[in-house]
């Protein structure tokens, strides 16, 4: 049974939740409700980027590089307005604890995009050869 490559970085993006979720139960640090939101709103962003990428694979395969900087954009400026909306700056050693998982997710986006873009050079690269 082959695992394909989207549910593997999705599997790998909530085992870092629940790890970074027992790292915080452990350390006692409080605002669990803050945790939480940030971790559904990365959540959902994550999401929307495996899928708009897989979406933008399958119409215009020679555009994902300039769709995954596109969405890292515009990630990171959703990113700047919810950090102000959730009051990250009042959890202690708030940069470890959010912007640590922000990197990790956006590694694992670039890894993804980065395996779309491999795999849609070989298609087009044969295609090329048939058409010549």
């Amino acid at each position: 049974m082959k695992i394909k490559s989207s549910t593997l970085y999705v599997i790998l993006f909530f085992l870092m939740f629940f790890l970074h979720f027992v790292i915080w139960q452990i350390l006692e640090i409080g605002f669990e409700t803050t945790f939480v939101k940030y971790y559904l709103f990365l959540t959902l962003l994550f999401m929307m980027v495996i899928t708009i990428l897989s979406i933008i694979k399958k119409t215009f395969p020679t555009y994902i590089g300039f769709a995954f900087m596109g969405l890292v954009m515009f990630k990171l400026m959703i990113m700047f307005l919810v950090m102000k909306k959730l009051n990250l700056s009042e959890v202690p050693n708030y940069k470890i604890h959010f912007i640590v998982p922000y990197l990790v997710s956006l590694l694992l986006e670039t890894l993804y995009s980065v395996k779309l873009i491999q795999n849609g050079e070989v298609g087009v690269t044969e295609k090329d050869e048939k058409n010549q």
